[in-house]
């Protein structure tokens, strides 16, 4: 069994794997103390570890500042199963944890008609029939009736065997747990030797192999290289219906399936798991003994068993979907609006680079002084200070329909009136400036009780024709806006004193008369070779 974590960085989507072949792994920010570094301000010096216990590994925390989260929830002890993701501070790590690969090998020859088909929808065939006149007729000691006991004795446990199966898929997302399970039943109830899982890849719809179980663990087929019959597959997968050849040796019309001659099979099963969008995959079994032939009713065990896990394994496939998607939502929505996050996820083959030309309000802020008194600090208090800072401030751009583009050290950059154009843009841009500096009190009365000082922001407002767009590579991409307008907007923020607001002409124009404004005397701003004239927003009175 092979398990290893991918960690990501979040911000900068670079991943690198680590395996997990110790007793424990440990998982930190001291590069002294642990086995995976993180270099995060808001991962602990010993963050996390993970502990094996034979092929069970399970993932604790024992208490870190800034918690570790899976599917959003903050845990302690976790027992980890493949494709969990789980996220310690701007970091997300994958669990992967596969079982050894089994090669498998198709035979392209045709094997003639088959035996037996069942419909997924043929549940029923569980339950056996019986003349009730003729079971009376027989008498209490016939063979018949005694034969109808132990088909019913054995009808009964496959009924009960489902139902704990059901009881079981119901809530377990891990398709590794699932397929063990399911095989467990198989061999339980049925005479198979091998159990084979074959599901479509993501994207490209071949068939791969995700779960290979033998009821001799130690044969030779184990972590070998088995044949199956490509043509029991594909005519499953195209008939939507489970299949059952048996006595394949002395039935001639079998006798050109190469793989099931070379390798003694005497029969095999085959059942196709379905899904809301679709054949999902097949499961595959057969049996090598002539002694021991899949009949009929080990027929109608896997067809119900199928049906089950197909519920199972859809869901597991929807539950690790909406996993990314909600730890995708996490990572965008730190920094732009839920609708938009919402716009990306609904349509993310629409994510295309480049940009187009759009009349955009632009807001830069910045904490004064900051750099001279992080001089006096600890590294921990000034990211302490910066994250109280950006928790009360982005909100703020949220609720007046602003993106936050980026944060620049104890800087700020949000764009109002993207994605969708928007008359009030600008004006969105100034009622945010005016939140923020009136937040400003409530946030230094938070580091005042904890002993830090006070501090404050100017604010510089420009509006103009920019590009906006999706800007990067393939492996990295920002949604971002530059031109003339957005250098302006962070020059202006430069002229702006502690707790001032500083706009340009042209915001002022787009705002009209709905803010107190004053002239400011006109600066000069690199870049440009005449003075701009510049307002500042009195939002005190």
């Amino acid at each position: 069994m092979s398990a290893k974590l991918v960690i990501t960085n979040s911000d900068t989507a670079r991943s690198y794997e680590f395996e997990l072949s110790r007793e424990e792994t440990r998982i930190g920010r001291a590069i002294d103390q642990n086995d995976i570094v993180l270099e995060d301000a808001q991962v602990s010096r010993q963050h996390a570890v993970v502990k094996r216990d034979g092929q069970h590994l399970t993932l604790i925390d024992p208490g870190s500042a800034n918690g570790t989260f899976i599917n959003g929830h903050r845990i302690r002890e976790h027992p980890l199963k493949d494709g969990d993701l789980f996220v310690i501070g701007r970091y997300t790590l994958q669990f992967n944890h596969q079982t050894a690969a089994v090669s498998i090998k198709y035979d392209e020859k045709k094997i003639g008609n088959t035996v037996l088909l069942r419909a997924p929808s043929e549940l029923g065939v569980v339950i056996p029939k019986m003349d009730s006149a003729a079971v009376a007729a027989t008498g209490a000691g016939s063979k018949s009736l005694l034969e109808y006991i132990d088909v019913l004795r054995k009808k009964a446990e496959t009924l009960a065997r489902i139902y704990e199966l059901n009881q079981m898929l119901g809530s377990d997302f891990s398709q590794e747990d699932i397929f063990k399970k399911v095989s467990e039943m198989v061999f339980r109830l049925t005479p198979a030797d091998r159990f084979l899982v074959l599901l479509k890849e993501e994207g490209a719809g071949e068939l791969v192999t995700v779960a290979a179980e033998f009821r001799d663990p130690d044969s030779s087929q184990a972590g070998g290289q088995i044949t199956i019959s490509k043509t029991v597959v594909d005519r499953v997968m195209a008939e939507r219906m489970s299949l059952l050849s048996f006595d394949t040796q002395s039935d001639e019309r079998f006798l050109a399936a190469q793989s099931i001659v070379m390798q003694h099979i005497s029969s095999v099963m085959c059942a196709p798991l379905l899904g809301k969008d679709g054949v999902l995959g097949v499961i595959y079994v057969d049996c090598r003994e002539n002694l021991k032939l899949l009949r009929e009713d080990d027929l109608d065990l896997l067809n119900a068993v199928a049906a089950e896990t197909s519920i199972a394994v859809d869901n597991a496939i929807t539950h690790k979907r909406l996993v990314k998607e909600e730890l995708a939502r996490a990572k965008y929505r730190r920094f732009m609006p839920a609708h938009v996050v919402d716009e990306i996820l609904a349509n993310p083959d629409e994510v295309m680079l480049g940009g187009a030309n759009c009349l955009v309000t632009m807001l830069f802020s910045d904490i004064r002084g900051f750099t001279s008194m992080s001089e006096q600090l600890s590294p921990e208090i000034v990211v302490r200070i910066l994250n109280e800072y950006f928790a009360d401030m982005t909100p703020i751009v949220f609720d007046h329909h602003g993106l936050l583009d980026k944060f620049m050290g104890d800087g700020m950059m949000a764009l109002f009136g993207v994605p969708y154009p928007t008359d009030d843009a600008a004006s969105d841009a100034v009622s945010a400036a005016i939140a923020m500096q009136r937040a400003m009190a409530s946030l230094n009365e938070d580091l005042k009780t904890m002993g830090l000082s006070e501090v404050a922001v100017g604010i510089g407002i420009n509006t103009g024709t920019v590009t906006v767009g999706y800007i990067g590579s393939r492996e990295r991409t920002d949604y971002t806006a530059i031109g003339d307008a957005v250098n302006l907007a962070a020059r202006l923020e430069k002229n702006a004193a502690p707790g001032q607001i500083i706009i340009s002409r042209s915001t002022l124009d787009a705002t009209g008369d709905k803010f107190r404004v004053r002239p400011c005397n006109r600066v000069m701003v690199k870049g440009k070779q005449e003075s701009i004239e510049i307002f500042e927003v009195l939002w005190q009175s």
